[in-house]
């Protein structure tokens, strides 16, 4: 299930930046906030089994310590009222009605 959440991140993304190019100060707080909004997501989803939500801080901190940069990265690159939608999400049914339909 935490699989999940990495891979729900990326499907509202686009595509990543460059790791060569300097960050703006806009690009350095979208990331910051895609940051936050990983913590989140890994606060509100069960875990395997259907246990409850992660709540050790520490657990917490190992998690974000494996999330890909490409996966920030493309967070950044997403619809910003789609990261805000979710970062208010209060469970995973509601963060995954904040996914924008996809448009082709």
């Amino acid at each position: 299930m935490r699989r999940f959440a990495l891979v729900l991140v990326m499907v509202i993304a686009g595509a990543g930046a460059c790791e060569d190019q300097k960050d703006s100060p806009e690009a350095a707080q979208r990331k910051a906030e895609c940051r936050r909004l990983e913590e989140h997501i890994f606060r509100i989803t069960p875990g395997p089994g259907g246990e409850r939500p992660e709540a050790d801080p520490g657990r917490i901190a190992a998690l974000m310590a494996k999330v890909p940069v490409e996966d920030i990265e493309q967070c950044a690159a997403a619809k910003p009222e789609a990261i805000t939608c979710m970062l208010a999400a209060p469970d995973v049914a509601t963060l995954r009605a904040c996914i924008p339909a996809k448009t082709e």
